[in-house]
């Protein structure tokens, strides 16, 4: 049999059925195998050596529970009925139907089940992860019966007329009624309207049920209804307080296994909408967050929130940014999570850790908006940090804080992936009329994961409507375009790229110039470009944005850009330069009257000195309220000297309404703070999955053939011990011809080797390569490729599975 078998079709019949689970594998198209590696790709990590060491791995519960969760409500739905249908040898004859063949196929895929479509197998742990109440349906009455104590079936076998005998043979008798359809039939038709009601309740599942106790009243009209069912053994109490629903029963309420649940996908209504409206939108929102991003960044670099000594940021850090940002906590958490996963923002190293921007974020903010945000938008599909976490409580009850540990979860990407995906499939241009349908069709396609994820998949819908990912509830253009490329840092490519295309069409055209208002207000009519932004921001404070944005200056701002290294003259012909409409004089005067005042009160290092010619100016320090914590003392009718830092000096001051400026040693003009402090360019490597299963198909082929090569060599190695002395010397010519062949036919090759030492070592490899004078293939037992020199091999042969005896071709010198 060759190492890779050629493609099989689907309908071919093989000769007899396969006896076990790894006889079947081996009997699957690469093609399927290759399937199989995607839809649960823990199976390839690390890479299985054989068929059989993945026949293990598909039996391990955790990874069966993974697949069994991914399952939709129609796949589901089959699977448990072939559970329920499941004899104790896990094996079911089945009839083919082609309403649920798709979904045995897709079974048959995941190895949930293997044999053939009319006799199915359970695959090992399947049982045990689809949970004892499949469908919803109780355990049968035969393994719920013997259960009950003595003391409790007395009162039901004298009620249903029977002797008294204890178990088992009570709880046999009790389970044979419920098997008769006549008997049960009757039972149930007995029944009053409360009584149905409880029946009715359990059968639609879970099939368990809590009372405060289960014990019976002596006198029946005494008895609740679910005591009467107990009487009369339509319900069996399972321990103190609770009682279950026998299998049986629960069929006959239903007429049959399968649950009341349609299996068919819910339908998504959609409002009709043109792509350029949904991109229109989105640049809305695209424009907000990267302004939200620089907001933060400022507020960090004059105000850095400490490192706690758990990881991350205090609630009390979170909350003055979200003020500062003008948004709620939520999304200041979000702002804050993206941009550390992006590494614009890291701790920094030391004593007493802060906070800061990192100087990648300089880079990144002087790139161009369409290039800024498809980094935002990679970094929040790619990290397994969940910011909806931020502020909950979490384990030993203590609230998850923003950067820390507590939030991350290793599952968030392919949730949000999951979700982006579902609107991908809506036409484009269209978003869904109401969310609830959404989250309801999301529930149908992993049923079993439905409950617990149902707040997690509103936070990540009002992210991405957050973030511009979405707008109005349909998925961008722009977005299309972006998922289509791998996310993570460091990865691009070219749909990133025509993602950054995309939305630079859809954005508003960049702005050079605003209009300065007689009230000292500045508009600008679209985004700035990143230079006029950077300029604008010193010398105004941001009061409101959208389609426009709308800045003040203020006395404060302008100080603010002095002290930032401007001068009065720059300021002032930046405004005249970018202004389209006159320049108020008031603006001139507080420039200039701003600029004159700034630096007439110099600090110099003593600790720290102030001098000022203005001896007035200088009492006014003295005296001031704000000024006391400095401890200043007059050494001189213009010179006071403290022992706090200057750059302490200068901020007690400015915030006092004063404008120091700094000096050096030689009287001159210094400007402090101007570069602003950063921290490291390297992202936290915690903050994107750093190990992932592969996914293109490629190499998910690769994998499957290093499956074929270790199953072959595992066969082969006893018949390579019997022929390996009879085999003769080759010519390299001859050697490189027959390994050609070899690497074509995907053959299995054992061959002699010269080692340095002069000794001869047998090797048995499968060949997938040939050049420079060198073979490469895997090696039973060696982990990766091996490699050796031709000129080295002395002897070589071809195994040959293909007859079932073993078989040489052989070439001799």
């Amino acid at each position: 049999m060759p190492v890779t078998p050629e493609e099989v079709p689907d309908s071919a019949e093989p000769a007899r059925r396969a006896t076990s689970l790894v006889e079947w594998l081996r009997r699957r198209s690469d093609r399927r195998l290759t399937r199989l590696l995607r839809l649960r790709p823990d199976l390839a990590l690390p890479a299985p050596a054989d068929v059989a060491a993945l026949a293990a791995r598909l039996s391990v519960r955790t990874s069966t529970q993974r697949s069994v969760d991914g399952l939709d409500a129609r796949t589901l739905r089959v699977l448990e009925g072939l559970v329920l249908a499941a004899g104790d040898d896990d094996s079911i004859d089945i009839t083919p139907d082609d309403d649920s063949a798709d979904a045995l196929e897709e079974l048959f895929d995941r190895v949930l089940v293997w044999g053939d479509p009319d006799l199915v197998h359970l695959t090992p742990t399947v049982r045990e992860a689809v949970g004892p109440y499949p469908a919803g349906l109780g355990r049968p009455a035969a393994a719920l019966f013997p259960l009950v104590p003595d003391n409790a079936l007395v009162p039901i076998l004298r009620r249903l007329g029977l002797p008294p005998t204890a178990q088992p043979a009570a709880g046999i008798e009790l389970a044979r009624r419920l098997r008769d359809p006549v008997t049960l039939a009757e039972t149930l038709e007995q029944a009053d309207a409360e009584e149905r009601d409880v029946l009715a309740r359990l059968a639609a599942g879970p099939p368990v049920g809590t009372l405060r106790s289960t014990r019976l009243a002596a006198a029946e009209a005494d008895q609740s209804a679910p005591h009467r069912l107990i009487n009369r053994g339509l319900l069996v109490p399972i321990d103190t307080q609770r009682v279950e629903l026998p299998r049986e029963v629960g069929i006959a309420l239903r007429h049959g296994p399968r649950s009341d649940l349609d299996a068919s996908a819910p339908e998504v209504r959609l409002v009709d909408r043109t792509p350029d409206d949904l991109d229109r939108l989105g640049t809305t929102a695209v424009l907000e967050a990267l302004r939200l991003v620089d907001s933060l960044a400022e507020l960090w670099t004059a105000h850095a929130p400490a490192l706690l000594r758990s990881g991350g940021i205090g609630v009390r850090e979170l909350k003055r940014a979200a003020k500062e940002l003008a948004v709620d906590d939520t999304v200041a958490a979000l702002i804050a999570e993206i941009a550390y996963a992006a590494g614009l923002v890291n701790s920094t190293n030391g004593p007493e850790p802060v906070f800061l921007p990192s100087t990648e974020y300089d880079a990144w903010r002087r790139r161009d908006t369409a290039d800024r945000w498809t980094v935002l938008a990679a970094t929040w599909l790619g990290m397994t940090r969940q910011p909806s976490l931020i502020s909950m409580r979490g384990e030993r009850d203590r609230v998850i804080a923003a950067l820390g540990p507590d939030a991350e979860r290793g599952t968030i990407p392919a949730l949000r992936r999951q979700v982006l995906d579902l609107l991908t499939a809506l036409p484009p241009g269209s978003a869904p009329a109401d969310r609830d349908e959404v989250l309801a069709l999301l529930a149908w396609q992993q049923p079993r994961r439905a409950s617990g994820q149902r707040a997690v998949v509103e936070a990540i819908l009002a992210e991405a409507d957050r973030l511009g990912i979405t707008a109005a509830g349909g998925l961008t253009g722009y977005t299309r375009t972006l998922l289509a490329a791998p996310t993570g840092p460091g990865r691009t490519g070219t749909a990133t790229s025509a993602a950054a295309a995309a939305l630079d069409r859809a954005l508003p055209a960049p702005v050079d110039h605003f209009l300065v208002q007689p009230d000292l207000t500045v508009v600008v009519p679209g985004p700035p470009e990143p230079s006029m932004g950077v300029e604008l921001g010193l010398i105004a404070d941001l009061e409101s944005t959208g389609g426009a944005s709308v800045y003040r200056i203020t006395e404060r701002s302008v100080r603010r850009a002095l002290d930032a290294g401007r001068t009065g003259e720059q300021l002032g012909g930046f405004v005249a330069a970018r202004s389209r409409t006159p320049v108020p004089q008031a603006l001139q005067y507080l420039i200039d009257d701003a600029a004159r005042r700034h630096g007439v009160l110099r600090a110099g290092a003593a600790s720290a000195y102030l001098r000022c010619d203005d001896e007035s100016l200088l009492a006014r320090v003295l005296t001031h309220k704000a000024t006391a914590s400095l401890d200043l003392r007059l050494i001189a009718p213009t010179v006071v000297i403290t022992e706090a830092p200057v750059t302490r000096v200068l901020d007690v001051l400015r915030e006092a309404g004063f404008a120091p400026a700094a000096e050096s040693a030689d009287g001159v003009l210094v400007t402090l703070g101007a570069e602003p402090r950063r921290s490291s360019t390297r992202p936290p490597s915690r903050s994107f999955t750093t190990r992932g299963a592969a996914e293109t198909d490629a190499q998910l082929g690769e994998l499957v053939r290093r499956l074929r090569s270790g199953d072959a060599l595992t066969g082969a190695d006893a018949r390579v011990q019997a022929i390996a002395a009879q085999i003769p010397g080759v010519t390299s010519a001859a050697t490189m011809e027959l390994l050609r062949r070899a690497v074509r036919a995907a053959q299995l090759v054992w061959f002699g080797c010269a080692e340095a030492d002069g000794t001869t070592t047998a090797h048995t490899i499968q060949p997938i390569s040939l050049a420079a004078g060198t073979v490469r293939g895997y090696e039973q037992g060696r982990p990766g490729l091996v490699s050796y020199p031709v000129h080295r091999i002395t002897a070589i042969r071809v195994l040959d599975d293909a007859e079932g005896d073993p078989e040489t071709s052989e070439t001799e010198n």
